[in-house]
């Protein structure tokens, strides 16, 4: 596997041996301040931890330098077109720049590499399918070359504090970009799919264009791209890499499908349960790392949960509770709750 080199944005570190980041992008023009920072403010309570900002005018830019001072969150000026708003962006100590090489032209390229450079301000260079011109070659192959072009430029200049993404809307071509970026370079990978859509499409093409790319080892920060909240987009972000292993974020809560053989009301004791744990989690930042099963029957409803750190199993209108593969006992669908939450207080507690 090859080896990421790392870069600095902000108080962030992307590359190397460190976690897969989770980034997102506010939804409002970031001249309109006041609801730029409440978004990022809920960003930043969701978790998400690089936060990326449309620049198309001077105004955006010069914002920059307000929104920085209220947030600890690093942030990532997006800029197209016009190349002396990156050099506006970094006057207002912006923490990255994201450019698409594909729409600013070369002598503006350049002055945006000697700029960072001069700042030591990373860049991520973000080719995006939409802004590249398709032959007959194919779009993997041109998207590639364009990169590579980009990616010579900078190196040409000295400049090596970059970061790269090949974005498309389609999971197959976008696996393939990454892949064949991932065998030549050491820079580290923005992972993306790009206008994945609203609602479950948008979710599926992620899910699978993502994350079938970290399962290989490539990508070291992703971006979720949904026609959705940002915090939506770093929900799964983070559901992504939990799923794969390769953070820890929150319990992981098992449950069953449901289905003919379950005779407790489980969806209703389910959401109840999720919320009240999640609640706890604030309380107590361990409990992530806590496998809990929510399980309706008794085919494999006991095996799961005594395979859990603390589950419960549905039989006849009662429950069986399970902590560290021992029984605890059996409670009524009115009991269940608070000996659930006795008892992982007490697990908690120590």
């Amino acid at each position: 596997m090859r080896k990421k080199r790392v870069i600095k944005v902000g108080n962030v570190f992307i590359g190397g041996d460190y976690p897969v980041s989770v980034q997102t992008m506010t939804k409002f023009r970031t001249s309109e301040i006041g609801s730029v920072l409440k978004q990022i403010k809920k960003i930043e309570q969701t978790g998400g931890e690089i936060v990326r900002l449309s620049v198309l005018d001077k105004n955006d830019a010069e914002s920059i330098a307000h929104i920085k001072k209220n947030t600890k969150l690093p942030l990532v000026a997006d800029i197209h077109y016009d190349w002396k708003l990156a050099i506006d962006t970094m006057e207002s100590g912006v923490d990255k720049i994201r450019i698409n090489p594909s729409n600013i032209q070369k002598s503006g390229l350049i002055n945006i590499i000697k700029e960072a450079k001069k700042k030591n301000i990373p860049i991520r260079l973000g080719l995006n399918s939409g802004s590249i011109r398709i032959t007959p070659r194919g779009l993997v192959k041109d998207i590639v070359d364009a990169a590579i072009g980009a990616i010579k430029l900078c190196e040409d200049l000295d400049f090596f504090d970059i970061v790269i993404s090949l974005k498309t809307p389609g999971v197959v071509e976008t696996i393939e970009c990454y892949r064949a970026i991932h065998e030549m370079y050491d820079y580290p990978l923005h992972l993306g799919v790009t206008e994945a859509g609203l609602g479950d499409t948008g979710l599926v093409k992620n899910a699978l264009g993502i994350g079938i790319l970290l399962s290989e080892g490539i990508g070291n920060t992703i971006r979720i791209s949904l026609t959705d909240s940002p915090e939506k987009e770093v929900k799964v972000g983070q559901a992504i890499l939990q799923a794969l292993g390769l953070r820890k974020f929150y319990p992981e809560i098992i449950s069953c499908p449901i289905c003919g053989r379950c005779q407790v009301p489980l969806k209703k004791i389910l959401l109840t349960f999720k919320n009240r744990i999640m609640r706890m989690l604030k309380k107590y930042p361990e409990l992530k790392n806590f496998t809990i099963a929510i399980m309706g029957c008794s085919v494999n409803g006991p095996g799961e949960a005594k395979q859990a750190d603390i589950g419960i199993a549905g039989g006849k209108d009662r429950f069986a509770l399970f902590a560290r593969g021992s029984i605890i006992g059996t409670y009524s669908t009115e009991e269940i709750e608070e000996a659930f939450f006795n008892q992982l207080k007490e697990m908690l507690h120590g």
